[in-house]
């Protein structure tokens, strides 16, 4: 087959009844097609005019698309994709990747369609200034329930492809989209094939008639610009439910009301969470950090979580604050703690999330006396595993005291010195923090005063893509050394993206949809970005340490 290179074009003729198989070769990859009448540039595929005759904003197998004049002049006869392919979207430009951030020229189908059509076919006469909307292949645009579109990776994976019927002679321009900031083509724009066929089966090659609009390399593979990310999504829950309100939460003016949104992530939130995480097939590859109060006061959700197949790590009594607290106490909260989960569950806890990300040096030093495999309450990294610090105190300023009593830096635990070398237990930190979370933004706590909850779910929403996107493009791997290392990179996993839910917050009906849509925005990406539980990651990476130590 001949190949359509990333980010360039190509133009061809098509005879009446041939066959033009387009093939997404590495999977993800947007292809923006259009179709002229090769004597008449006005008389050209038209998605307006296709949409209105066919009643939908999607195509199926059997459907034709119409041109200008609502003719059919062409068919789409098979399709091995998932079917998911745009008429709404207009072709990227200049002035789009400026509106984007790109500093300089960038590649853009508007004018790789301009320059195919020149060079193939010179005697159709378009404006410069002007581009028909193309019939995006294999582009992911969603159209949620209040009209608002949303471009995701594409569900198109490798090998599958496309055959589309000519019903009329015509001119094919094809450009593989070379969009790489928004999530068009899931990453970096990767090559596509396509070949023209006398036949419905595609076994009779119409020899000669593909012409090649792009250039010479069309007949020289070329592989994807960048290799494909390696990432492990990190999902996880603080089932807080009424604990909230006795530790952290804790506030003179709570009330009947406050309480009872609690007894709501109890008994309502976390079980519509549970159901979401099975209808995508995650249930068993998540975390569920839950303090030793929900565990006795909703024994029936809990259970359901444990039957769910999740980890189930702790995350205090009763969320008590670490400066709630004396040493003493916190020690028997985490006995207590490890006792109770470990009747819940038959085994021992693995991890430990603060609660509140309330932390302090006894509470790692705890951790590692009792053997945990992993802490998420820290914040030293925010996408990859690293070593639980140990650093020491951090000590304050007195402004009473001289200006000299201050100045001067403070002591930090060098983190590439490994536990393993020191003697101590190898606690794994698994990242996490405040920008990853729902609670904050999305609820309204009436007595905690840096909470909201009247924020769009699209800003959190568009938030976590963009941190998503900019790790996806920029995380290095191992095997790059020209790259300062200040990642982390291992040889496991090019980038750890944490995501903290609360059944009190993400199990509310106006919250959940947004949980939906990351959930599936983030499996669009294909099989190298997978969900797993924190104690899988820890242990995954304490492995890769230990073999690098030995």
């Amino acid at each position: 087959m001949t190949i359509l290179p990333a980010r360039k074009a190509a133009a061809f003729p098509i005879a009446k009844g041939q066959y033009l198989k387009v093939t997404n070769t590495h999977g993800k990859q947007v292809v923006d097609f259009w179709a002229f009448n090769p004597n008449d540039s006005h008389d050209y595929l038209s998605t307006v005019h296709t949409r209105t005759l066919l009643l939908s904003i999607s195509l199926r197998r059997g459907n034709s698309l119409y041109s200008t004049r609502r003719k059919p002049i062409l068919t789409l006869v098979d399709d091995t994709t998932q079917g998911v392919h745009d008429m709404i979207w207009s072709a990227c430009d200049t002035e789009r990747y400026r509106m984007l951030g790109a500093q300089g020229y960038h590649d853009n189908c508007n004018d790789n369609m301009h320059s195919a059509v020149n060079s193939a076919f010179p005697d159709l006469k378009i404006a410069d200034d002007w581009v028909p909307d193309p019939l995006n292949l294999f582009m992911n645009v969603a159209v949620d329930h209040h009209g608002g579109l949303d471009v995701r990776p594409p569900t198109s994976e490798k090998g599958q492809f496309v055959v589309l019927r000519a019903e009329t002679d015509l001119a094919i321009i094809m450009s593989s989209c070379p969009q790489d900031i928004a999530p068009v083509n899931a990453g970096e724009p990767a090559d596509c094939e396509y070949e023209v066929f006398t036949d419905a089966a595609c076994t009779q090659s119409a020899s000669g008639a593909a012409i090649a609009g792009a250039a010479e390399s069309l007949t020289v593979s070329r592989p994807l610009t960048k290799p494909r990310k390696r990432v492990k999504i990190a999902l996880s829950f603080d089932f807080d439910a009424l604990s909230h309100w006795l530790g952290t939460g804790d506030h003179p003016d709570n009330n009947m009301a406050d309480y009872s949104s609690g007894i709501f992530a109890g008994q309502v939130g976390a079980i519509r969470l549970l159901n979401l995480l099975k209808k995508k097939k995650i249930a068993d590859k998540v975390t569920w950090f839950v303090p030793g109060h929900t565990i006795e006061t909703f024994p029936d959700s809990v259970a359901k979580v444990v039957e769910s197949g999740a980890e189930v790590g702790l995350h205090g009594y009763a969320h008590e604050g670490i400066y709630q607290m004396t040493p003493e106490q916190e020690r028997d909260v985490l006995v207590k703690c490890i006792e109770v989960a470990t009747k819940l569950c038959g085994k021992k806890p693995r991890g430990y999330r603060a609660p509140m990300y309330t932390i302090r040096e006894t509470t790692v030093e705890l951790l590692r006396e009792f053997g945990f495999l992993y802490n998420s309450s820290l914040m030293h990294h925010d996408s990859q595993p690293y070593w639980t610090p140990s650093d020491p105190p951090v000590e304050t300023i007195d402004f009473s005291k001289p200006a000299s009593s201050w100045l001067k830096p403070t002591p930090i635990a060098d983190p590439t010195i490994s536990p393993l070398e020191s003697g101590k237990h190898p606690l794994v930190e698994i990242p996490c923090g405040w920008y990853n979370e729902d609670m904050m933004p999305l609820q309204y706590l009436p007595h905690l005063s840096n909470s909201m909850g009247y924020v769009s779910t699209r800003v959190v929403e568009q938030m976590w893509k963009d941190k998503f996107m900019w790790l996806w493009e920029n995380a290095p791997r191992t095997e790059n050394e020209d790259e300062e290392d200040s990642e982390r990179a291992n040889a496991s996993v090019d980038f750890v993206f944490p995501i903290l839910m609360h059944p009190d917050t993400s199990g509310m009906s106006h919250i959940i949809g947004m949980s939906e849509r990351v959930i599936t925005w983030l499996q669009g990406w294909g099989d190298t970005v997978q969900f797993c539980k924190h104690e899988d990651i820890a242990r995954d990476w304490l492995s890769e340490q230990q073999k690098s130590y030995s």
